[in-house]
């Protein structure tokens, strides 16, 4: 991938990044709510769940746009993680944090498949 591109890319992980991080002070102010009411209470419990629910997959969606990043910075981003092709630029623009191609990712969920009916653990998201 050319440096322009990468350039552009690292603009959008950088956007993502900063959107995530702002994310993780409003999902603060939601779990500090305290009410007396044991309706509110319910309330705010399950929104504190949810909350923090949030909180994780958010934090793992700024971990793999920290990988990205390093990516773009040792060369190898946009780079298939499974067969080494370079990922096409229409799914990194839809998903800039992508580690594998169209290809590899539709094995990978048909695999997540076969192990959910097995009654398996599914690993990875992408």
């Amino acid at each position: 991938m050319d440096s322009l591109k990468l350039s552009k890319f690292k603009k959008i992980l950088l956007a993502l990044k900063e959107d995530a991080l702002k994310a993780e002070i409003d999902v603060g102010i939601l779990k500090s709510e305290k009410t007396s009411d044991d309706v509110d209470t319910a309330t705010s419990d399950n929104a504190a769940s949810l909350a923090t629910k949030f909180f994780a997959r958010n934090n793992l969606y700024l971990k793999r746009i920290e990988q990205a990043l390093k990516k773009i910075e040792d060369g190898t981003y946009g780079e298939c993680e499974n067969c080494s092709i370079q990922i096409a630029e229409k799914r990194l623009l839809v998903r800039p944090i992508a580690l594998l191609c169209v290809d590899c990712k539709e094995e990978q969920e048909k695999e997540e498949r076969k192990e959910k009916e097995k009654g398996g653990i599914l690993v990875d998201w992408d």
